[in-house]
Formats: structure tokens, C-alpha cells, sequence
């Protein structure tokens, strides 16, 4: 199981990798307006994803090896094209972004659905490897042409990042199509009675699955569009890199929530699997309160060097984000408890209360404290999500506080089995 963490945990680090050399480029060539506008583009991608993932994401993964996969990705993908369209209307008329780019934004979060749908049967199919490839794609191809852009033509402007994610998304689009026509066979039509079937189900699993995904989103990325009205994109761009940053903590526990998730989906020892999110949980705030330590005390200077002038205050942002990152490993960790059992609410009423606690913060730390107040609104948010995951982990766990803190032997073992992995060869 570690063996698969640690694997799970390199391929995700190279994306982080290339996504961070992703804002120093455009931090550095458009400045933090330019990266203030990146990010609320990225953003709102994202929310339209989320949205789009009520017939897809988890629910498609659950599927794929029950039905085949053309009656499957037809639903899915008309799903995507509806959400795609209602979403242009909604951000044309509440104007949370510039209106040249709502078209851009809802044809590029189709594209990259389309490419979500196709990369989650995969997973379904147990194609784990193709599956990461056609993540590691899209951040590799948006860094390879914004430096032909910035650097050969020198075309230093928003719309040469919009071209690049229309190349990187077409070519993920791509690749994720080769793959899922290599492993899941020949394309056909199925009668009428399977689609209903498969859109009942999807309906059924999609909004379960998606719901405390929608009310977490939510709360991580609504203070940009908030900060966009109170100041400038200027503050977006700077908070955007510190969020950035602080949230790449995450990467130990996610790669950890993968695997774990995968195994306690298939136990019945709910005893066992319990005691494995104890141990998790913990490893993974151990990890994160180490590299939080790293990056709480980089100096101001080096922020204004890797970014460029105007994102000195990048340092004063992670500090306001940090004692909340570091808490929501809990719910990270034990969510994923909540998930392989079978118990979607409870991760869905975590993420709705810290999503009412974010909105009243911003509304009264935005205005009078700018980025430095959204960090703190969301990090207390953080913190009172990851604390009503841990009363409902406390209330049904058949452990005592005790069983909460690892042994000397646990200890060793996890040190051990760590430099195993790490010594062998190809171990990612």
C-alpha cells in the first residue's frame, strides 16, 4: 500500500511541478493583474466542472464495470454540453469574469469534461497508468506553449494563455480518446431502456458523490471572485499564488485519500479500516506541519524574485491559509473514511457548514482586511469542516482517544517501509 502512495504521490508532484512553473511564467510575463485574471478563469472552469461531474467523476468510476461504455459517455458527455450552456448564460448575467471570456471558459470546460469522462472510465477499467498520463498532459502542454508564446513571439498577453489551454485541453481530449478506444473496446449503441437506466444511476450516484464537492469548491475559490469586487485582480493574482502554494501541502494527502479509499472500498473490517485512517490521518499532518514549516518562513524576497515585483505579500497569504490547511488533512483523510463506507452525507454537511461559516467571514474580513482576511476566513472554515469530520469519525469509531496516536513499533514500521520504497528502483 505504501508502495502505491508513494507511486501516486510522484505523479501528482510533477503535475504540482509543472502547474507552479505555470503561475511563475504567467506571474512573472503578465504581472499580478494578468495572474489575478488567470486565476479567476481557472477558477471558474473549475466550478463548471464540478457541476458537470453530477453525471460523472466518481459515479462514472462505479459504473464503468457494470455497463459498457457507450451507454455510459453518450449521457455524460450531453450532460456536459447542457452545463457547458446554462453556464454561459449565468456568468453573462451575474458578470463574475470579463465578458469576452465567459465563451472561452464554457467551451474549454467541455472539452476538458469530455476529457474527465473518458480518464474516469479508465480508472473504471482499472487503467490506472493511462489515467495519470492524461493528467500529467495538460499541465505539461499549457507550460510547453505559453513559452513559445512568451518567449519565441513574444506575444505577452492573456489570450496566448487562453490558446494554450485550448491546446493542452484538445490534446489531453486526445489522448484520453486513444486510451479509452484501446482498452474499451468498439463503439455501439445500446436501446433506449439502458440509457434510462444508466441516467437514473448517474442521477443517483453523480449528485451523492458531487454535492460536498460543489459546497468545498465553494468555499476554496469563491474569495477570488469576492476580492475581484472589492479591490482589483491585482489582489486575485497574489492570493491566487499563495493559495496555490500552500494547498500543493495536499499532495501527501491526497495521494494518501487515493489509496486509502481504493482499500477500504474493498473491506468489510470496518475496525481495520478505521485504525488504517488513524494511522493515515496522522502521517499525513506529520508530513504537512513539516513542509507548512518551509514555507511559513520563506522571506518576502523570494516571492518578489520567483514572481516578480508586486507579489511580496504571496508569504503573508500562506501564513493566513496555513493553520487551516494543515487541519483539513483531517477531513481529507477522514472523508475518505466516510466515502469507502458508503456515507457520502456526512462529508456533504462537513462541506455545507464550512461553506456558511466561509461566506459570513468574507463578508465581514474581505472588505476591511483584503487577501490577509480571505486567508483567515477560509482557514477558520477549514478548520470547522475538519472539526465536524472528526466528531462524526469519533462518534462512530470503536476506539478510544488513545488508538488516536501511533505506537513506537507503528512508528518504526511506517520509517521503515518509507525508506524501503524509496530506495527501490523505479519506485514511481
Amino acid at each position: 500500500m505504501l508502495g502505491k502512495i508513494l507511486n501516486t504521490f510522484g505523479t501528482r508532484l510533477i503535475s504540482a511541478i509543472l502547474n507552479l512553473l505555470i503561475a511563475v511564467v504567467i506571474s512573472r510575463f503578465l504581472g499580478p493583474e494578468g495572474k489575478g485574471e488567470q486565476g479567476l478563469i481557472i477558477a471558474t472552469i473549475a466550478y463548471v466542472l464540478v457541476f458537470a461531474n453530477l453525471m460523472g467523476g466518481g459515479a462514472i468510476v462505479y459504473l464503468t464495470p457494470r455497463f459498457h461504455y457507450a451507454i455510459i459517455i453518450m449521457p455524460a458527455y450531453l450532460w456536459s454540453v447542457v452545463t457547458g450552456v446554462v453556464f454561459f448564460f449565468v456568468l453573462y448575467y451575474f458578470q463574475l469574469v470579463n465578458s469576452q471570456m465567459v465563451l472561452h471558459i464554457c467551451l474549454l470546460s467541455i472539452i476538458n469534461a469530455f476529457t474527465s469522462i473518458n480518464s474516469s472510465m479508465l480508472i473504471g477499467k482499472e487503467k490506472i497508468k493511462a489515467s495519470n498520463l492524461i493528467a500529467l498532459v495538460q499541465p505539461l502542454f499549457i507550460t510547453i506553449s505559453l513559452a513559445i508564446f512568451f518567449l519565441v513571439l513574444r506575444q505577452n498577453t492573456i489570450q496566448s494563455y487562453i490558446i494554450s489551454l485550448y491546446v493542452a485541453f484538445g490534446v489531453s481530449f486526445a489522448v484520453s480518446l486513444f486510451f479509452l478506444f484501446k482498452f474499451a473496446g468498439v463503439f455501439r449503441l445500446g436501446v433506449i431502456s439502458d440509457y434510462v437506466e444508466i441516467i437514473r444511476k448517474m442521477i443517483r450516484y453523480g449528485v451523492l458523490n458531487q454535492l460536498a464537492h460543489i459546497f468545498q469548491l465553494l468555499s476554496f475559490r469563491m474569495s477570488f471572485y469576492w476580492l475581484e469586487m472589492v479591490y482589483s485582480e491585482a489582489e486575485v493574482g497574489i492570493y491566487s499564488n499563495g493559495t496555490s502554494l500552500v494547498e500543493s501541502i495536499w499532495l501527501v494527502s491526497r495521494s494518501i485519500s487515493m489509496v486509502q479509499y481504493a482499500r477500504i472500498s474493498n473491506t468489510s473490517d470496518i475496525k481495520y479500516a478505521q485504525k488504517l485512517t488513524i494511522n493515515l490521518t496522522l502521517a499525513a499532518i506529520v508530513a504537512s506541519f513539516v513542509l507548512l514549516l518551509v514555507l511559513i518562513f520563506l522571506p518576502p524576497q523570494l516571492f518578489v524574485f520567483v514572481y516578480g515585483s508586486g507579489f511580496a505579500d504571496v508569504g503573508r497569504v500562506i501564513q493566513s491559509l496555513a493553520p487551516g490547511v494543515l487541519f483539513f488533512n483531517v477531513a481529507l483523510i477522514m472523508g475518505h473514511y466516510f466515502s469507502g463506507i458508503g456515507k457520502y452525507h456526512i462529508n456533504t454537511i462537513a462541506s455545507f457548514a464550512g461553506l456558511i461559516i466561509s461566506v459570513v467571514l468574507f463578508y465581514f474580513m474581505i472588505p476591511s482586511m483584503g487577501m490577509i482576511g480571505a486567508g483567515w476566513a477560509t482557514s477558520i472554515s477549514y478548520v470547522f469542516t475538519s472539526v465536524i469530520v472528526f466528531l462524526f469519525f469519533i462518534r462512530e469509531s470503536e476506539f478510544g482517544i488513545k488508538q488516536f496516536f501511533p505506537t513506537k513499533k507503528e512508528l518504526q514500521e511506517v520509517v521503515a517501509g518509507t525508506l524501503k520504497q524509496l530506495t527501490k528502483k523505479n519506485s514511481f
